[in-house]
């Protein structure tokens, strides 16, 4: 046996070192996590605000500098273990997205800010890609949402006791008074704070599951207060259809298509076919629901007025909305809705955007690719609470850009979860989840991500 003195000085320099990549791995997950959901502008003053402005025009240096060095450190580490083959997975397609929002922003009134924009998009793409790879094995995964989704609950909160006037919405807010008295807790907005309240829950319940009651239902329990008393109906009607749909999705696997397209295609008929049908309206009103949707309808008629004009090109990335001829050369029946930042629509917003050779694109992405995910996952046996859970977060996300901008929001929790939840639905089709306890560079196999199913189950054999 060594002495003493001896035991102590190997032990402890091989422990930390050891234990950094860990280290690093975790304060890198929880940087990237708060940035998204905290920002560097959390608890907005909406007494005044710039209503001719554009989204995103007055340039933020230093979320754009924050945004890079978490991009390259992200990089970095996974390069560093040899990862770098499941970053930004399907590569092709992501790439011909990306190249024909780029193709078609080039004409736009403004360029250089969709450009701009862009690559802010690209980046937030490419760390959402990085940030499954970072988790040492599924507790620690578990663990760092807790910790990460619980300080967000807690900053919720803390403002709505210490600091109202940022954290709910006033009568002395200049464009949305009514809202009096909704909490929008971190957020500009209730119907943001909702949605992300929404992602908050579905994190509780994976907690849950892996780490154990005690951790996950106090995030499950203060998220769902928060959700009700932001007044975001849509979002807190959303949550239980989301979770209904999830688990149909995942079990049954011959109808599964069937159910996303369907829930799809009854969302789009009552939402914009209010837009254009008064029949479908009458539908809607007799439900009890609003059938302009807060005025929704306005912004929708004006989004599919001009969706023709280019079918083919779009108007280019995020430069429809707020320029200078859709404002100053209105009809007016449109007077309030070319006001409006967004189409309030997501689908609409990829038809604005990027014309529909654009929309297919983003469509086989976002529908038809996480659907094989989960099929090869559930025909090989992949562990099922994370399907779920990245099911749950897909779902939610397509129903919410129903009724909300979430796609490209380039600071957007929403986008940001579904990303990852697409990225871990292929990790979860094509790799192999480590063991408890596995090496800290990843929690997948890279070997098995990188060849097809069948190779993968070859590989995990």
């Amino acid at each position: 046996m060594p002495p003493a003195h001896a035991r102590h000085g190997d032990f402890a320099p091989a422990s930390l070192a050891a234990a950094l990549p860990t280290l690093a791995a975790t304060a890198l997950f929880c940087c990237t996590f708060l940035y998204i959901w905290v920002s560097f502008s959390p608890f907005p003053d909406l007494t005044h605000m710039d209503q001719a402005a554009a989204p995103g025009v007055a340039s933020n240096r230093a979320n754009q500098i924050a945004a890079l060095v978490l991009l390259s450190l992200l990089v970095g580490y996974v390069l560093a273990f040899g990862r770098h083959s499941l970053i930004l997975r399907p590569r092709l397609l992501l790439v011909l997205i990306f190249a024909w929002l780029l193709a078609v922003s080039l004409p736009s009134p403004e360029p250089l800010f969709a450009i701009r924009r862009l690559a802010m998009a690209a980046i937030v793409c490419t760390a959402a890609s990085v940030m499954l790879l970072l988790p040492r094995d599924e507790r620690h995964f578990a663990a760092m949402l807790a910790a990460c989704t619980g300080l967000v609950l807690a900053l919720c909160y803390a403002g709505v006791m210490l600091f109202s006037r940022y954290a709910v919405h006033q009568f002395t807010d200049e464009l949305e008074p009514l809202l009096e008295g909704d909490w929008r807790g971190l957020y500009s907005h209730k119907n943001t704070a909702g949605t992300v309240m929404v992602v908050a829950v579905l994190f509780g319940l994976y907690v849950t599951r892996v780490l154990g009651p005690l951790v996950g239902l106090p995030i499950v329990l203060l998220a769902g207060v928060f959700l009700l008393f932001t007044g975001s109906k849509t979002s807190a009607a959303m949550l239980p259809a989301t979770l209904a749909i999830a688990f149909l999705v995942v079990r049954l696997r011959y109808v599964r298509a069937l159910v996303v397209v369907g829930a799809l295609a009854g969302v789009w008929t009552l939402t914009i076919g209010s837009a254009v049908s008064e029949r479908i309206a009458g539908v809607v009103k007799a439900l009890g629901i609003d059938p302009t949707f807060t005025l929704r309808t306005e912004v929708w008629s004006l989004a599919l007025e001009h969706i023709p004009r280019k079918p083919l090109l779009g108007h280019g990335y995020q430069s429809f909305w707020r320029n200078t001829d859709l404002m100053h050369g209105f009809r007016e029946e449109f007077s309030w809705a070319v006001n409006a930042v967004n189409a309030h629509n997501s689908y609409l917003d990829l038809l604005l955007t990027a014309g529909i050779p654009g929309t297919l694109l983003m469509m086989v992405f976002l529908v038809a690719l996480p659907l094989r995910y989960i099929a090869q996952a559930e025909r090989h046996g992949a562990r099922r609470r994370l399907t779920e859970l990245y099911t749950r977060i897909w779902i939610f996300g397509l129903l919410a850009g129903c009724l909300e901008s979430i796609l490209f929001d380039t600071i957007g929790v929403v986008w940001f979860s579904m990303l990852m939840a697409i990225f871990g639905l292929r990790l979860q089709a094509r790799a192999h989840l480590r063991p408890d306890g596995g090496r800290p560079a990843a929690p997948y196999r890279a070997s098995a991500a990188t060849g097809s199913s069948r190779a993968a189950l070859r590989a995990g054999r």
